[in-house]
C-alpha cells in the first residue's frame, strides 16, 4: 500500500459525505470507482475516538485519520471482537489489513451501517 498524496486526501475529504453514502467512490489518484472506508471505535481515556481508514482497492493507496466520536453515532464493526493485540497485529501489516477489508467488502460484510446523528446512510 502507498499513501494518498496530501492533495488527494483533501479531494477525498471534500467530495464525500461518507456517513450518508457508504458506496465506493472515484479515486482521485487513479480515477477508478474503488475507494472504500472502514471505521472503528477506540475508547481512549475520557474520549471515545473513531479511527478511519480509506483506501482504493484498485491502485492500493490509503489514508487514515483519528477524530472524536460524534455524540450518538453508532455503527457496526465486523472486527469489534478483536483483542487489542489482534487489532495491533492487523494494523502493523497494512497489506494484510487492507486485503482482509477487501475480502469483507467482497462478502458484503462491508460497507458498514451507521445510525444516530449523521448516520443512517444507505448500503450498496
Amino acid at each position: 500500500m502507498k499513501n494518498f498524496e496530501p492533495a488527494e486526501v483533501q479531494t477525498l475529504a471534500a467530495e464525500r459525505k461518507f456517513l450518508i453514502d457508504q458506496s465506493e467512490w472515484r479515486c482521485p489518484a487513479c480515477g477508478e470507482v474503488a475507494v472504500r472506508s472502514y471505521l472503528h471505535r477506540a475508547d481512549r481515556p475520557n474520549r471515545p475516538t473513531v479511527i478511519s481508514y480509506t483506501w482504493c482497492a484498485h491502485c492500493r493507496r490509503a489514508t487514515g485519520a483519528t477524530s472524536p466520536l460524534p455524540p450518538g453515532l453508532t455503527f457496526d464493526d465486523p472486527w469489534a471482537n478483536l483483542s487489542p493485540r489482534q487489532r495491533e497485529e492487523l494494523e502493523e501489516d497494512a497489506d494484510r489489513m487492507f486485503a482482509e477489508l477487501d475480502a469483507l467488502w467482497a462478502r458484503g460484510v462491508l460497507p458498514q451501517r451507521f445510525g444516530g446523528p449523521g448516520g443512517g446512510g444507505r448500503r450498496r
